[in-house]
């Protein structure tokens, strides 16, 4: 869809009936004067409409740079969304990382109790990595419901909406000229994204996400994501594989693993965050 007002007449009767829609770069429309409260229920406003006016809306800030790609940029990024495999362009950067004894302790997890500590420790070959210490913690976690209960202390406040961020200058609806949102990366950056084949990766990690869990882009705020899923992993190997990959685009996530990997079984939302 094209038309400024036959956009406006999809989302009359929405929070977003009545507001200002711009021509934007790369042949975008960009509704503003949004609500900082009505962000969330602007966007599915937006969404609902999709499969009328053809195009995936995104939250941006109003100072947001995108780009104005040509279609054979585009076709090529939709190309690499459906053949890319992500994981091999995006990596937790612990997966990698060595550890010997006076660098294990630093990565024990004593807050879950000092016994619980020396459990995992045990397990523990040295020379070893640091996702190797993360993964025996994981899987002591799985045989301890009293740690896991320990855990959710601190894992609550990464589950759902709770840690999205809000940009102070205020907020805009790109309308993308595609239903497809494994695409954006052609329009909007994402820092964690600026590495050879980073867009590529980012497509291909977004779509998969979308079959799996029925992940759906709502915000990019330049170094940070949002999403709202509508499935979630199994306590196990399911959430362990996607807090992993989660963390692989989200190196300024503060959290372990395994920390993750619980929230994840309980949350219909995720935040990424990569910075410089």
């Amino acid at each position: 869809m094209e038309d400024p007002d036959e956009i406006a007449a999809a989302l009359r009767g929405t929070v977003l009936d009545g507001l200002p829609i711009k021509e934007g770069l790369g042949q975008t429309w960009v509704v503003t004067g949004i609500e900082q409260s009505q962000l969330l229920s602007a966007w599915r406003a937006a969404r609902a409409a999709v499969s009328e006016i053809g195009r995936w809306p995104v939250l941006t800030g109003v100072n947001e740079e995108w780009h104005d790609p040509t279609s054979e940029e585009i076709e090529a990024l939709d190309q690499a969304a459906q053949t890319v495999d992500p994981w091999t362009v995006y990596r937790w950067w612990g997966t990698d990382s060595p550890l010997d004894r006076e660098e294990l302790h630093l990565w024990l997890p004593l807050r879950l109790g000092e016994d619980f500590a020396q459990q995992v420790g045990r397990d523990v070959t040295l020379p070893t990595t640091l996702l190797a210490v993360e993964r025996l913690t994981w899987e002591r976690l799985l045989t301890d419901p009293a740690a896991v209960e320990r855990v959710w202390r601190t894992a609550a406040s990464l589950v759902g909406t709770r840690n999205w961020y809000t940009p102070p200058e205020g907020v805009q609806l790109v309308l993308l000229p595609t239903p497809r949102q494994w695409l954006t990366p052609a329009w909007l950056s994402y820092f964690g994204a600026l590495r050879p084949q980073g867009p590529e990766g980012l497509a291909a990690a977004i779509r998969q996400w979308e079959q799996q869990w029925g992940a759906e882009l709502v915000a990019s705020w330049r170094t940070m994501l949002q999403f709202v899923v509508d499935r979630q992993p199994a306590l196990g190997e399911q959430a362990w594989q996607l807090a992993l990959q989660i963390l692989a685009l989200a190196g300024n996530l503060e959290s372990n693993p395994w920390e993750l990997a619980l929230a994840l079984t309980r949350s219909d939302a995720w935040f990424l965050h990569d910075r410089p």
